[in-house]
Formats: C-alpha cells, structure tokens, sequence
C-alpha cells in the first residue's frame, strides 16, 4: 500500500471514530461499508480498513452475513469491571513513577497538565463544549505518561489494550455532563506526588481519582437514565 493510500484509510479510520464518539452512529446502528463509501466519497476499500481498525478497539462489532454495527455502550458492571482494572495497572504504576520518574517525564506531566487546565478552563460543570475531544485526548497522554515513567513497557501495553478513553468517552458524550474541573483538581494532587517523589501519596492520589471518576460516571446514569435506553442493550438505568 503506498502513502497516498495509508494516508487515506487513515483520515477514514478518524473520521468514522469521531462520528461514532460524537453519537452521529449511535450505539447498535448498522454500518454499511457501500453507504459510507458513498457518504466519504471513496470506495469501500479505506473504509473497510478502518472498521477492522475500529473493531480491534471494540468501536465496531463484525457478525459473519450481518456485517459492522456500532457497539453498545458499557453497561455498569462493565464499567465497574474496567475501572477495577485501571485500579490494578494505574495504581501500583503511580507508586514505581514516583521513585523512578526522569525529569523529562515529570516535565511531560506538568505540560499536559496544564493543557488541560488551561483547556477546561472555560468549561462550566453541567454545560457541554465540542472540545471535550481535545480534553479526552490529554487526559489519556496524562495518564500514560505516567504509567510509562514506570519504566515497565507491559503496562503501557495492559493499559492501552483497555482503549479506556474511548470506552469512557462515549459516556460523557450521551450525558453531555462533565466536571472537567473537579477531575483537574484530582490530576494535581497525582502530578505533586511524582514531584515530591512520594510513592503511597502518588498511589493514593490515582486510587482516589479512579473512585471518583467511577462515583461520576454512576452519577450520571442515574441522573439520566434515559440516555442509555437501547445503547447498551439493557434497560435504562442500573
């Protein structure tokens, strides 16, 4: 495959993530590779290309005779699955980035956390703004860095086979609620434990920030139970 070709199969594979992420392919909807060939105006070969790049990261499901259809979203024992497995990675991965953090990396994780202080900034909890990818984006660099500053590849790896920010992400997009604020107050506490070089504080500082991102996303779906009604195959509500 030359450039020109990768360069298209990859601006296809972005476009399709981004219309799923935004709710323009809902949960379960069908996903005909002709029709979106048409839609994109290219033929159904990038776009095939990017649903088998898009189901590797569970955005899309494949059934044989059935073809794509967008996932459901998680349900709430899944969350709760996921988010124990963050605990285990995230947690022990903070307490090694404290002792063995390179001044290059700590550098890293204040960049990125000023980005997205700077970016949330303008965001009022309960109001929705389009740069919530933007955020979404920094948040998984934030959180990655540090699980590599822990100088074990594995975990880089365990953790983004999760493809946790996309799995999350969709939540925040049905809901349209968010406390980008409060999450920036939690980031902080994490980024002054890796600068005091405090492994238990930087531990208890990502647990703490796990708890309460899972506590968020609860809250949601109880706040708005309706929302979920038919994306992730149950009724609304827990």
């Amino acid at each position: 495959m030359n450039d020109q070709k990768v360069a298209l199969a990859g601006a296809i594979y972005e476009r399709l993530k981004e219309r799923i992420m935004d709710q323009v392919y809902p949960p379960r909807e069908r996903l005909n590779i002709d029709a979106l060939a048409a839609d994109l105006s290219v033929s159904p070969t990038p776009v095939r290309e990017a649903l088998a790049r898009l189901s590797a990261e569970r955005l899309v499901t494949f059934e044989a005779y059935k073809g794509y259809r967008v996932s459901p979203l998680l349900t709430s024992a899944e969350v709760a699955a996921l988010m124990h497995v963050r605990r285990l990675i995230e947690i022990d991965a903070a307490a090694l980035a404290a002792q063995r953090i390179l001044i290059p990396d700590l550098i890293a994780v204040e960049k990125i956390l000023q980005q997205i202080l700077e970016q949330s900034a303008s965001v009022e909890v309960g109001s929705w703004s389009h740069g919530y990818h933007q955020f979404n984006q920094l948040d998984q660099e934030f959180h990655e860095t540090i699980i590599g500053a822990a100088g074990n590849p594995f975990l880089v790896t365990a953790y983004r086979s999760l493809n946790i920010h996309l799995e999350l992400g969709r939540f925040y997009k049905v809901f349209r609620d968010m406390d980008q604020q409060q999450t920036c107050v939690e980031h902080n506490a994490i980024v002054q434990a890796l600068r005091d070089r405090n492994p238990a504080a930087a531990a208890a500082a990502v647990e703490e920030h796990l708890h309460a991102t899972e506590d968020r996303i609860f809250r949601l779906i109880d706040k708005y139970p309706e929302s979920l009604t038919g994306y992730n195959g149950t009724k609304s509500g827990r």
